[in-house]
């Protein structure tokens, strides 16, 4: 079993709490992830074959959870939010050329990169032309600004790509955009929706920003430290693809001058076959300097932050669930 596939079965007995609610998510997802020509239909069910955790959607479900059923708005909310992920997951395969995606060929890869634009696209405009076709205004007006910050945060990383003078303040704001943005929005959106908490939107968004950096952070930590074959994809791809993560910066930032001015001489310039052949190198100074142990000690303090900020507002079992989901993320390291 990879280290994946343990993570969705710690994330399964979370879920369980909102079966029911996952169960009709999953229905109007399926058929809202359909297309109007033979090839969006194709490539649809080629995107749903892929195993999402659906972490986006169980945080906005969890926040909507009250006494009463949770409303039909929110669960097309919360399809709406998946639909947005997906499409950014269809628009990364584009820009990082990958040839898979959750252990099947990339849209990218099987379809070519003009497919995999035009369906992230495709799900982008969907997910908000069915959040409009509903009237829900407000879930609009956020994953709107959500779509845009995201959007954003792609050029951000395209201007920063390979930039090893990237600061930690440069890669805050990125991931604010790129990653916790969305989660966001959802935990808003869905307190929006329970009546206990409809007062408190803007500490429920606060939870799932800080939630989102700890989910990125780790990320990061794993293309570090993670064991390929537990993971079941490849360690070092940021590196090869030019991207500069924290424990990258935090090596950098606190190693020794003279250490870390050789390391720089050697890798700044390398490209393709070569920057990947540097990759050993990289983690064991990124390790040996304290990156990654950085790197985790940011994550926790995020996630003491998503714990305050939630256990401020929300009460019982709710409040619990929403907690769990902050150290789910962070056992992801362990």
């Amino acid at each position: 079993m990879s280290l994946l596939d343990q993570e969705r079965v710690k994330l399964w007995a979370l879920q369980k709490i909102i079966g029911d609610e996952l169960s009709r998510f999953d229905a109007v997802y399926d058929g809202l992830v359909r297309g109007e020509t033979p090839l969006i239909e194709e490539v649809c069910a080629h995107v749903k074959q892929g195993r999402s955790k659906r972490f986006r959607p169980t945080l906005l479900l969890l926040t909507a959870k009250h006494d009463a059923p949770t409303p039909s708005e929110a669960v097309l909310c919360a399809a709406c939010v998946e639909m947005i992920h997906t499409a950014t997951l269809l628009h990364d395969d584009f820009i990082d050329e990958a040839l898979t995606r959750r252990g099947l060929p990339s849209v990218n890869q099987a379809w070519g990169p003009a497919t995999a634009l035009v369906m992230g696209d495709y799900l982008y405009s969907k997910a908000l032309d069915c959040l409009s076709g509903a009237g829900l205004h407000e879930a609009l007006r956020l994953l709107a600004a959500t779509t845009l910050k995201m959007s954003q945060a792609e050029m951000m990383q395209i201007e920063t790509r390979h930039d090893l003078a990237l600061t930690e303040e440069r890669y805050h704001d990125i991931i604010l955009r790129k990653t916790a943005s969305l989660i966001e929005s959802a935990c808003a959106i869905g307190a929006g929706f329970n009546p206990a908490a409809s007062r408190h939107v803007e500490a429920y968004g606060e939870f799932g920003r800080m939630i989102g950096f700890v989910f990125q952070i780790t990320d990061d930590i794993f293309d570090f430290l993670g064991d390929e074959r537990r993971l079941g994809k490849p360690t070092g791809q940021d590196w090869e693809e030019g991207r500069i993560t924290l424990p990258l910066i935090a090596a950098l930032r606190d190693a020794p001058a003279g250490e870390r001015e050789r390391l720089l001489g050697r890798v700044s310039a390398l490209r393709g076959a070569a920057r990947a052949e540097a990759w050993t190198e990289v983690r064991d100074f990124v390790v040996q300097h304290g990156g990654t142990e950085y790197a985790r000690g940011k994550a926790k303090e995020y996630g003491d932050r998503a714990k305050t900020a939630i256990t401020a507002v929300a009460t019982g079992v709710q409040r619990d669930l929403l907690v769990v989901s902050v150290d789910y993320v962070l056992r992801r390291l362990s």
